[in-house]
């Protein structure tokens, strides 16, 4: 898989995509994006008021989609075996693309830049992929940042994590005009790779073709000086006007509460280039798809830990839109003790500020069963556990950069515990039932 277009077709093929074949109107689309994610479905919207282009949302609505595209039993284990290798970038020739020369134009009527919150500053662009060369190592530093619309052809860049926040200081004290590329429309495993965290000298885009098993093949800008995915729906190039600095946002982050920056600087964008009938990757930042990303690689990196220290465990969840912050660990049976070490164990990542403990015979991804293990199997007295003053994320609007953070686990397993056992609805005879439901349509 190379392209976003190559991702839809495979969402397609498996039902999991969601065609609307009514014009809509661009800003009817954040709220259309919220009131359908829900659906476990990516989102097409294939045509759309006073534009050429169709716009998709919601491409990852689960972790699932992502374990799917790795095609593995343990899509999590091939993660972490792929992001450890490289695979060199494959340089192919620049075609099928219209270029248009925005110097003096208006980005807004080219691309349908959504105003996602009611109190947002302006319409954001939230999935582009930037890139720009760094003077020192020649390595092009690539990270997904946020794009405020500051009209015409000019976008607010949040540099504020390295590698480009390091190279944009760089151009700074050289005195030299910072040239950016921004790719737009990827496929999810690309698009994925681009918020990791890489050694300064590797190349991102190498990364992400350890993941894929390929080298990702790429062409080379007209404006900006760097190379890009081949396969995006389109490509901005400019500059970065550092004189050009202003108060940034606020914007709906995907914490849930709105988030501005004192100052960033301006992308000056002198051209756009696209492909015929071009999509355009819309991500609400409160959206199912953001936090899917973000619990996909959490879950990586904690399962490589803490089932190693605490092989009992059986399965771990993390409940949606709480941005990774809030996990159900499933466990086989245990000792009292080690129970109460895991919770405490799993606080130790900054991701996580609540744990909830579960036995077995109680579905994790069902937060009504796992409510009730908590009011029927959780003593508050004695399996409450709180623990101040931890890191966390940054994103927490509790804690200022993350720090000083309270968090707070849950024992509500029955382990070691003198609890009655649970009640069970009588089985009956499963092929009459089934053949009941399905004539009703199921129980959806």
């Amino acid at each position: 898989m190379e392209t976003l277009r190559d991702y839809l077709s495979f969402m397609k093929d498996r039902n999991l995509l969601l065609r609307i074949k009514e014009k809509v109107e661009r800003t009817d689309i954040p709220r259309l994006i919220e009131l359908l994610s829900d659906r476990g479905k990516a989102i097409h919207f294939e045509s759309v008021e006073g534009y050429d282009c169709g716009v998709v949302a919601n491409l990852v609505p689960s972790q699932d989609a992502l374990g799917a595209l790795l095609g593995t039993e343990d899509p999590y284990a091939r993660f972490l075996e792929g992001v450890k290798k490289t695979e060199k970038k494959i340089l192919v020739e620049r075609r099928g693309l219209e270029t248009v020369d925005v110097s003096t134009g208006d980005l807004m009527s080219l691309l349908p830049i959504l105003k996602h919150h009611e109190k947002d500053s302006a319409p954001f662009i939230t999935t582009g992929i930037v890139s720009s060369l760094d003077p020192d190592s020649r390595v092009v530093g690539r990270g997904i940042h946020r794009m405020e619309y500051r009209g015409g052809n000019r976008l607010g860049l949040a540099l504020i994590n390295p590698p480009l926040s390091d190279i944009m200081q760089k151009y700074r004290a050289m005195g030299e005009p910072m040239r950016v590329g921004v790719a737009l429309g990827v496929d999810p495993l690309l698009f994925l790779s681009m918020a990791l965290k890489v050694a300064p000298d590797r190349d991102k885009m190498e990364v992400a073709g350890g993941l894929k098993g390929r080298g990702v093949k790429m062409i080379e800008s007209i404006d900006s000086g760097v190379d890009m995915p081949a396969g995006a729906e389109y490509y901005l190039e400019g500059y970065l006007d550092q004189g050009d600095v202003r108060r940034d946002g606020p914007l709906g982050e995907i914490g849930g509460y709105y988030m501005a920056l004192p100052r960033t600087p301006t992308l000056v964008v002198n051209t756009l280039s696209y492909r015929p009938c071009p999509l355009y990757h819309a991500l609400l930042p409160t959206s199912l798809e953001g936090d899917a990303y973000l619990t996909f690689v959490s879950r990586a990196h904690i399962e490589e830990s803490i089932k190693k220290l605490f092989p009992f465990i059986k399965d771990i969840v993390f409940v949606q839109k709480t941005f990774g912050s809030s996990a159900v660990v499933s466990i086989q049976p245990a000792e009292r003790a080690k129970v109460r070490n895991l919770i405490v164990s799993m606080m130790g990542f900054p991701m996580i500020k609540k744990v909830v403990v579960v036995d077995e015979d109680v579905d994790p991804h069902d937060l009504r069963d796992v409510d009730w293990a908590v009011v029927t199997r959780c003593f508050a007295d004695k399996d409450v556990i709180i623990v101040p003053g931890l890191q966390g994320q940054p994103i927490d609007p509790q804690a200022e950069r993350g720090l000083g953070l309270a968090k707070i686990g849950f024992d509500a397993s029955a382990q070691g515990k003198n609890i009655d056992e649970r009640a069970r609805v009588a089985a009956g005879e499963s092929e009459r039932i089934e053949r009941i439901v399905n004539a009703i349509g199921g129980v959806g």
